[in-house]
């Protein structure tokens, strides 16, 4: 099989980017930031100049808008064995050094996304024993609700909360505002990084998610009760940093909950995902591109393949629309085939073969390197992150 579409070029939305192709690497939390800075390191800088490609698109990981949103991934057990940290983006320091990630994969002609986030409930006081933390006047966890994470070792949890958390305070109407400036200056610096576009990450359980699904969020204001109250937030912060970033410049992720697959992320679900997903798709308009989490995603298990429960989100969205969750190159180009996506996101290919782009285009990624697990998460060596060739 040729997978001529899935290396066919594309047009990124509303954005003034033209792809070369439409295999796109999806964020992955890698946990390989200084620890005490939580500013990228060099080997960040190598890892993504490995994987950059002429007019491919990079998404980073999770980079993160204050020390209030910002976790201490020890519920991964490699972390708390090997170290490591994730990164932000609201300090001078970190925006300085993600300029030589930016740099590196502009130098091989690639076009790189920073993904925002806020975690919201997930995020716990322990970030207090930081050093960036010690100052701070707003800690975690704050939620949409002060409603819990649920202890589980539920197999449909992609996340299953595996140690006690502390209850989430909610974020008062008044200190919304002040939520969106910190998103804001997190672009600001992403944008003075070298950044060409801004991802928000409003998927996976993490603070919007947590506003969007009324599971967590049980508001009485102008943030909760029905769907248009709920998708508020979303809204508003597209608006804000489109604002600093120009229109078609944004783009955001999502990860839509299915009743058929039970699937959830940190325990939060709603009532009815469909509708609400459909609305808010619906009203997404001028993206650079909308990117949609497959329920089959494996988070901390491995997955095979299933159908897409998300293509149903295809028809009621316009824009340029990338799929990302337990594709192999051929599925992917059966996905761009068939009209599902326009592109797809790989992430674990992409860890253990840093030229999967041209692996695809020489053989169609039928020889790929296998990835090692262990080494997802956390560590500061280059074993199973820059070593792979």
């Amino acid at each position: 099989m040729t997978l001529k579409n899935l290396i066919s070029p594309l047009r990124l939305g509303h954005s003034p980017f033209t792809l070369k192709h439409r295999i796109v690497m999806a964020p992955m939390t890698r946990i390989r930031a200084n620890e005490d800075t939580f500013a990228p390191t060099p080997i960040m800088a190598e890892y993504y100049e490995q994987r950059a490609s002429e007019g491919g698109l990079i998404i980073t990981e999770a980079t993160h808008i204050s020390i209030e949103a910002t976790p201490m991934w020890h519920i991964y057990p490699t972390v708390r064995q090997f170290g490591g940290q994730v990164p932000g983006i609201w300090t001078s320091e970190q925006m300085l050094k993600w300029r030589d990630v930016t740099k590196a994969v502009h130098l091989k002609g690639g076009v790189i996304s920073c993904q925002l986030l806020h975690t919201g409930r997930i995020a716990q006081p322990d970030v207090a024993l930081h050093p960036l933390g010690i100052d701070a006047t707003e800690l975690p966890p704050v939620s949409s609700s002060a409603t819990p994470i649920p202890f589980s070792d539920d197999v449909n949890d992609q996340y299953a909360w595996d140690k006690p958390s502390v209850l989430p305070r909610p974020l008062r109407t008044e200190e919304i505002p002040r939520l969106l400036d910190d998103y804001a200056k997190a672009a600001e610096n992403a944008l003075n990084a070298g950044f060409d576009l801004i991802e928000i990450h409003a998927a996976h359980g993490y603070l919007i998610d947590q506003f969007l699904n009324d599971g967590v969020n049980k508001r009485e204001d102008m943030y909760g009760g029905g769907i248009n109250n709920r998708c508020r937030l979303l809204f508003e912060l597209i608006e804000h940093l489109e604002k600093v970033a120009g229109a078609g410049n944004v783009a955001v992720r999502l990860s839509p909950t299915s009743m058929e697959s039970d699937q959830r992320y940190f325990g939060v679900d709603d009532s009815d995902p469909v509708t609400l997903y459909s609305y808010a798709i619906e009203k997404l308009k001028n993206l650079a591109y909308l990117l949609l989490t497959e329920p089959r995603v494996g988070g901390l298990t491995d997955v095979k393949e299933q159908g897409l429960l998300n293509r149903i989100y295809r028809s009621i969205y316009d824009g340029t629309l990338i799929g990302a969750g337990g594709f192999t190159p051929e599925s992917a180009e059966h996905a761009i085939h068939d009209g599902s996506y326009d592109a797809i996101a790989f992430g674990r290919a992409f860890i253990s073969n840093p030229n999967l782009v041209d692996r695809i285009k020489q053989d169609d990624g039928k020889n790929l390197t296998p990835w090692v697990r262990k080494h997802f998460y956390g560590g500061r060596g280059r074993v199973g992150y820059v070593d792979y060739v």
